[in-house]
């Protein structure tokens, strides 16, 4: 997968474009279909598949929301995307002139002079453009000016709630630390990511060394305890994590501690992956370390009978 970064000033070579625009934020059963329609049409008719998505999100540019709000980090969406087999990833400047461009410029501009496209795949409720104007009824108005053709994708729904994937929903989701239901949308476990670093080595003192990492650039899990699967050097462990500020040691700064079972070996500074599985309890601060170690028991108890160990 190629990697561009555009502004509306840079020149663009790659031609016989299928695109697609959007965030495409988590990556969700719903984007997927998207994605797969977007590459099996490319190569029946021999185009370039391409995705354009814009940095920062208009959300967080519109300070309409904060820094952590992505589902999933802008290094892992790449990633994910190029293991589908996407051929090209545009990154967009999302600045003043862009979001000042009405609708019409936006295609005579940006999708028509600039990119060249030859085809567009969007979902119908596509928006785009100031103020959100653009809708899929201009793009098939000015598409026989413009000799593209436009394809129209309908919602994906989740089978079990006959409702459509949405980023907003799974967002709330994990917010709520509901990671079930962000599994059924995702089709994946939700993660943090990070290179292990140290604690204050407390949890040792009662044989309970835990590997901690300091949250990315994302969104933020409900604080709490989990059941986790912890992937370490390619291989996967079961465990049970931590995520919040530990009040009860009077933490000052958010960190996921995460417990491998039936592991002990020294993996300070290696880089660490926690799936959220499901929810313990959340997080609370404890009249002393001691009765934090006695709840500390009893929630490892029940994640090691979540992960039938």
């Amino acid at each position: 997968m190629k990697l561009h970064k555009l502004n509306t000033k840079k020149d663009f070579k790659i031609r016989n474009l299928c695109l697609c625009i959007g965030n495409f934020d988590g990556i969700h059963l719903g984007h997927q279909h998207l994605i797969k329609k977007i590459i099996n049409n490319s190569r029946s008719n021999n185009l370039n598949s391409a995705i354009m998505t814009f940095v920062p999100h208009p959300k967080i540019y519109f300070k309409s929301t904060d820094n952590n709000f992505n589902i999933i980090t802008n290094d892992y969406k790449k990633y994910f995307l190029n293991s589908l087999g996407l051929d090209n990833y545009i990154e967009y400047k999302f600045n003043k002139t862009l979001s000042n461009l009405d609708a019409i410029n936006f295609i005579e501009k940006i999708l028509v002079k600039q990119l060249n496209i030859k085809k567009i795949i969007v979902g119908r409720d596509f928006r785009f453009g100031k103020d959100r104007k653009g809708d899929t009824r201009l793009l098939k108005q000015l598409s026989n000016k413009y000799h593209y053709k436009l394809h129209i994708i309908d919602h994906v729904k989740n089978k079990k709630n006959n409702l459509k994937f949405s980023s907003s929903i799974i967002r709330k989701d994990i917010n709520d630390g509901s990671f079930e239901k962000v599994f059924e949308a995702l089709g994946r476990h939700w993660f943090m990511q990070g290179k292990i670093i140290k604690g204050d080595q407390k949890a040792r003192l009662i044989n309970f060394p835990t590997a901690n990492i300091k949250p990315g650039n994302h969104i933020l899990p409900k604080k709490g305890v989990y059941c986790v699967n912890v992937i370490l050097e390619g291989k996967t462990y079961k465990g049970i994590a931590n995520f919040g500020e530990r009040p009860t040691v009077n933490g000052l700064n958010l960190l996921l501690e995460t417990h491998l079972f039936e592991f002990n070996s020294n993996i300070y500074g290696k880089q660490l992956t926690v799936e959220f599985l499901t929810f313990i309890r959340p997080e609370k601060k404890y009249k002393d370390f001691k009765i934090l170690t006695n709840q500390i028991q009893k929630d490892v108890k029940k994640a090691k009978k979540y992960h039938k160990i």
